[in-house]
């Protein structure tokens, strides 16, 4: 019922952006059968915030290690706050189904209080960043938030094609059209592969890298734009970070929504690389050990 309630008021609050700015708000509104002087194209009206969870322990959250992206969409005049994720079974315990693609996923939306609580228990920072959009753009991005959310509720888990930072990239782009976002490409991302990205943010857990090697590897290889590389949190902030829209700044730093020191991953000793060392030493001795039988 929740989600039917949020996007009834959003369909009811959307049609305005189809009626033109030269008439007066009291107009326009009555125009849609508003009994009020409420400015529904005010920049204020709707306020988007693009939010990133600092990465955690694979302990607490598997999907987490590398951090996570999410919306943030406020409407103040109807008291409307809600965190707008792509959410998973969690890979833990289900490690094979995982491999076999019998995981879901799905677009969820939360009331923001609920859904940090996670994060507070977590000892997991949130951090929130102002998206400069213009009001119908906004407006825009959360018709198309609550689609997808009515849509998409029992996905089979992909974590390339709906990963949580090139999916909101892809999302408020279309938003903002025609309005373009103005890159300015730190230069890793023509120079490096995406798995090579990937080799950046996974250092310290080289076994995850290589199942996302053995499990997707042909999917990451097809990644080729710099665009499509925007595959992790902190480089979709570090992009729109430094990207402007109709000359201004992308992103403006709010605040925390959950404060807590970050979390110093530690790479294992026992590696990929170490194992085969090892397998190697013991399929050579075993080899020479059968000659020396033999003789």
């Amino acid at each position: 019922m929740k989600q039917i309630r949020i996007y009834g008021l959003l369909l009811l609050l959307l049609s305005v952006t189809a009626w033109g700015q030269e008439m007066s708000v009291a107009e326009r509104n009555a125009a849609q059968g508003f009994n009020d002087t409420i400015d529904r194209l005010a920049p204020d009206f709707v306020q988007v915030s693009l939010c990133i969870a600092d990465p955690t322990d694979q302990s607490q959250d598997y999907l987490g290690i590398t951090g996570h992206a999410f919306l943030r969409l406020q409407c103040p005049t109807f008291h409307l706050d809600y965190c707008f994720s792509y959410e998973s079974e969690k890979i833990k315990g289900q490690l094979w189904d995982y491999v076999t693609g019998k995981l879901k996923m799905g677009m969820f939306a939360v009331n923001t209080d609920d859904y940090i609580e996670d994060y507070r228990i977590w000892h997991r920072a949130v951090h929130e960043y102002h998206i400069n959009m213009p009001p119908d753009a906004e407006q825009r991005l959360w018709e198309q938030m609550d689609n997808h959310m009515l849509n998409e509720k029992d996905m089979q888990m992909n974590l390339v094609k709906f990963g949580c930072a090139n999916t909101l990239l892809r999302y408020v782009e279309r938003a903002l059209a025609p309005t373009q976002i103005e890159y300015n490409w730190p230069e890793k991302f023509y120079d490096l592969s995406a798995i090579e990205i990937a080799e950046e943010h996974l250092e310290c857990y080289p076994w995850t890298l290589l199942g996302m090697r053995l499990t997707a590897g042909m999917e990451y290889d097809q990644l080729t734009t710099p665009k499509q590389k925007v595959i992790f949190p902190t480089d979709l902030l570090e992009v729109w970070s430094d990207a402007t829209i109709n000359g201004e700044p992308m992103l403006a730093y709010i605040g925390d929504l959950v404060e807590a020191e970050p979390v110093v991953a530690e790479r294992p000793w026992f590696t990929p690389q170490l194992c085969g060392i090892l397998l190697l030493i013991i399929i050579v001795g075993g080899i020479i050990w059968a000659i020396i039988r033999k003789r």
